[in-house]
């Protein structure tokens, strides 16, 4: 559901049409995440209230240390969670460390996501099909069995949606783009 290409696997939300691309800023430094790289995805994501973000490990320094700048302070946008029920959270989402997203500084190192736009199938039939042999292992006496289904899965978006009013198009798929 993250990275993959759509032939043979499904859709992932790093490759979908629809995705939204947020570039770094101009004078960011390589494998960097700044506060205003994360406004800005926040800016571009659609129903933001239902998202969730995803990142790699090696992002979490650089998350918690992101921040806006006020007028007579810094504010953090990381908020760690109980370690319950409560996940950390970034600017007021939850959010998830994943070894699936890429490493830090890479397309996709931090994913923000509404998963609900997000289509799940099974292929044919939904009940698994099996199979046997006792064929593989014939000179120990043993017999093999599988068990296999057909799953897919794709963003619903075709494309970005460019609203009636406003300049940038919204995606419920933002990523950051890559840091080198």
């Amino acid at each position: 559901k993250i990275n993959g290409v759509g032939a043979g696997n499904p859709v992932g939300v790093i490759n979908a049409a629809c995705t939204v691309s947020i570039a770094k800023e101009g004078s960011q430094s390589a494998d960097t995440i700044l506060g205003a790289n994360l406004l800005k995805m926040k800016e571009r994501a659609w129903r933001f209230g239902r998202s969730i973000w995803l990142a790699n490990h090696d992002t979490e320094r650089q998350l918690i240390a992101a921040h806006t700048t006020l007028t007579n302070d810094d504010r953090p946008l990381f908020s760690y969670g109980n370690g319950t029920d409560r996940p950390d959270t970034l600017l007021g989402r939850p959010i998830f460390f994943t070894e699936y997203c890429p490493a830090l500084g890479d397309v996709g190192d931090i994913i923000l996501a509404d998963w609900s736009q997000y289509l799940w199938g099974t292929l044919g039939s939904t009940t698994p099909q099996q199979a046997e042999s006792m064929h593989v292992r014939f000179v120990n006496h043993e017999r093999t069995f599988k068990f296999y289904m057909y799953n897919t899965g794709a963003p619903w978006w075709k494309s970005a949606l460019t609203p009636k009013n406003g300049a940038n198009t919204l995606s419920p798929f933002v990523v950051l783009a890559e840091r080198a």
